[in-house]
């Protein structure tokens, strides 16, 4: 096998996120809930993922990033494959293109990451939309920490940060239809799913299909497909984060991380 498929993959969350949680005091909980078990089994090496500034600004998460890549044991000395969820594709992009950290990745796969921004955040800037100022509020976020995500940061984000080259680059997007009850949506990303289906069609609940794909305004990026999950969804959460009986015997994302991760390195190793 070559260097780059014993690579290690590298798991990066999103904003708010954790690398483990504790839940009940028993086994911890992660963010890609069961995926690096599921890799592992797989004989591929998944380090404990990193644990970035939960609320903090892309340049500092990028710099949490690059800190773990340069003091991990398991990725100190190899270059690596990262897989990031949400704005931790963002995070890595500008790790990659402004830390010097070119020549220790592999490939950026990013899952469902707002690289033109979200509706959802320029709303919650804007201050403009008291229910989704509530939803917001209810998840803990403060609402000052969404400004790297709007439309309009990550446009100046995408003039700034600009591909490496060498680097294999990868996105795959998400999108659910939310149940609805009297034809108004149900669950915890129904309104900001229909909120951006007024702007931008197909979304996830958070980031639209069109945002978290790069490939048909960059040469760099290859576009993985759609993935049909909601933005928990998609790192194994349940619909509406806590899982429901279904969803606990639903085998679907894992499968899909399997395939994903054995496609990025076919594919990098062809280069």
């Amino acid at each position: 096998m070559t260097e780059s498929q014993t690579a290690p993959i590298v798991l990066v969350h999103g904003i708010l996120g954790f690398s483990q949680l504790t839940v009940g005091g028993s086994k911890p909980a992660e963010y890609f809930r069961q995926i690096p078990e599921v890799l592992r089994n797989d004989g591929h090496v998944v380090p404990t993922p990193p644990r970035l500034n939960p609320a903090g600004s892309i340049i500092e998460r990028a710099q949490d990033l690059k800190n773990y890549l340069q003091n991990d044991n398991e990725t100190a000395k190899q270059k690596v494959h990262i897989i990031a969820h949400s704005m931790g594709g963002l995070d890595a992009r500008y790790m990659i293109s402004k830390l010097g950290m070119a020549d220790r990745v592999w490939s950026l796969t990013t899952i469902v990451t707002p690289h033109h921004g979200s509706p959802i955040a320029d709303l919650v800037h804007q201050h403009t939309h008291p229910a989704l100022n509530k939803f917001v509020e209810h998840l803990g976020i403060d609402v000052k920490g969404a400004f790297d995500l709007t439309t309009g940061a990550c446009r100046q984000f995408n003039l700034d940060v600009l591909d490496s080259p060498g680097i294999a680059y990868f996105s795959i997007a998400g999108q659910f239809e939310p149940p609805r009850i009297f034809k108004k949506p149900h669950g915890l990303l129904g309104l900001t799913h229909d909120l951006i289906q007024q702007r931008e069609q197909g979304n996830d609940g958070l980031v639209s299909v069109n945002s978290a794909t790069l490939a048909e305004r960059s040469d760099s990026w290859i576009s993985l497909g759609v993935w049909e999950a909601n933005h928990f969804r998609i790192v194994n959460w349940g619909t509406d984060i806590f899982l429901t009986p279904p969803e606990l015997i639903d085998h679907i994302i894992e499968e899909k991380y399997r395939s994903l991760v054995t496609q990025v390195k076919q594919l990098v190793a062809s280069r």
